[in-house]
């Protein structure tokens, strides 16, 4: 009497298997990233920089979405996360970021003021911190970035982030993200290794 108990409950199982299993939508694929890099080595200096990132179009209607940023920690770029190695630390607006692998979003506190929100790159990996819906994580650092509306007169149609160095004092310079006709930009400092 419990075989066929046994059966029906297997074969209900089976059922709800492959149901449960459609449920999952796969996205991605192969797409392009831009990244932007400062690379330094020679006597006494040996340091690298990275942030690698998915380019969203400007849309018109981004315009009006600016002010309701506050107060929310958001997603950084298109796809998968945006991430950011160094080799070394370095500041961003005057916050030091270790050396390390980590993935970037944007936080936009309650006054409006921005800036990059890092997390440990293995930390979020580990437990499944996705770029996508609602971002619950808690940032182990935030670098204050100045917003600098209207700074473009044409509008940056895909999203650019850039790290720049300056020519006479390469471990100073900057970080600027440009999107729209808007640009974040922070302030950084390279505290580079001794070069080997």
């Amino acid at each position: 009497m419990r075989l066929p108990i046994l059966t029906a409950a297997l074969a209900a199982l089976t059922f709800v298997l492959p149901a449960a299993a459609q449920k999952v939508r796969v996205f991605g694929g192969n797409t392009q990233r831009a990244c932007s890099s400062v690379l330094l080595f020679g006597e006494g200096v040996m340091a690298g920089i990275t942030v690698t990132y998915g380019q969203p179009e400007w849309q018109a209607e981004y315009e009006q979405m600016l002010d309701r940023l506050k107060g929310k920690l958001n997603r950084l770029g298109k796809d998968l996360w945006t991430t950011f190695l160094n080799s070394c630390d370095v500041e961003i607006g005057g916050t030091k970021i270790p050396a390390g692998s980590w993935v970037v979003g944007l936080s936009c506190d309650a006054d409006g003021n921005f800036g990059l929100a890092f997390l440990d790159a293995t930390k979020a990996m580990q437990a499944g911190t996705m770029p996508f819906g609602p971002q619950t994580w808690k940032p182990d650092h935030v670098a204050p970035m100045e917003l600098r509306r209207d700074a473009s007169k044409d509008a940056v149609a895909k999203m650019t982030m850039e790290l720049k160095a300056e020519a006479d004092e390469p471990t100073r310079g900057t970080f600027t993200l440009s999107w729209g006709r808007h640009q974040l930009v922070g302030a950084l400092a390279i505290h580079a290794h001794a070069g080997k």
